[in-house]
């Protein structure tokens, strides 16, 4: 099979194959999650290795075509001090998010507002602890994926601007069955912030960054959140 073949089946998995699982398999996992809370950290680790596999089907055809992957944003694999600086910074914005102390208003208002994602958010240690796992997982993968690859692939065939729009969609949709509607727009929202990182920086590194750290805040605040309800310790725990 010819290297242009395999842009195009890559393209085409992560593109559509994907999102069109995603949804379909979403529901039925949303609704294995509502009757069995403790199956949870199964899916989020298989959620993890999905994302790492859909990032090797992009990498892939470029290795293969021995062609540089810096024309899909990671033109800064080659510079260490860029790579340890991503992970330092992730690592303290844990830091901070991890000793900041929520107050009962603000505890109320998250909790209120991600109630009915519930299922989907850690309640446990355990859990808490596999998501922080997957949200740089899900900021590196989705990042190359979406923002890098798909968008590279698209932008060769149409506009710029709709090739970005086409390329954010299906990292949209893929949230549509679990998270619902208003999650899902937000999602795309996001994306776009994504895809402006990387358009200002013509680098995936920025916006790796801002995406593991949205997910960061996601995930603590929604464990602490919960947590103060139940009078556990108002959120202080140790990782």
């Amino acid at each position: 099979m010819e290297s242009l073949d395999l842009y195009t089946v890559a393209a085409l998995v992560v593109g559509l194959l994907f999102p069109v699982y995603a949804i379909w398999s979403g529901k039925k996992t949303k609704q294995i999650l509502i009757k069995n809370p403790s199956a949870k950290t199964l899916v989020f680790r298989d959620t993890g290795i999905i994302l790492i596999i859909l990032a090797a089907i992009s990498i892939i055809p470029f290795l293969l075509d021995n062609k540089n992957i810096d024309v899909i944003g990671l033109n800064f694999l080659d510079k260490p001090l860029w790579i340890i600086g991503l992970f330092a910074i992730s690592f303290l914005v844990l830091y901070v998010l991890n000793s900041v102390k929520l107050n009962e208003r603000v505890a109320r208002k998250f909790y209120q507002a991600n109630k009915r994602l519930q299922f989907l958010m850690p309640t446990t240690l355990e859990e808490l602890r596999i998501t922080i796992v997957v949200s740089f997982i899900a900021g590196i993968c989705e990042e190359i994926v979406y923002r890098g690859f798909l968008f590279w692939y698209l932008s060769q065939y149409m506009p710029m601007l709709l090739a970005m729009v086409l390329a954010n969609l299906p990292f949209a949709l893929g949230h549509l069955t679990t998270t619902g509607k208003k999650n899902t727009f937000g999602a795309f929202i996001l994306a776009f912030i994504f895809s402006g990182a990387y358009m200002l920086t013509k680098s995936l590194w920025l916006a790796i960054l801002l995406h593991i750290v949205v997910d960061l805040y996601a995930m603590v605040f929604a464990y602490k959140s919960y947590r103060w309800f139940l009078n556990i310790k108002h959120a202080d725990y140790k990782m």
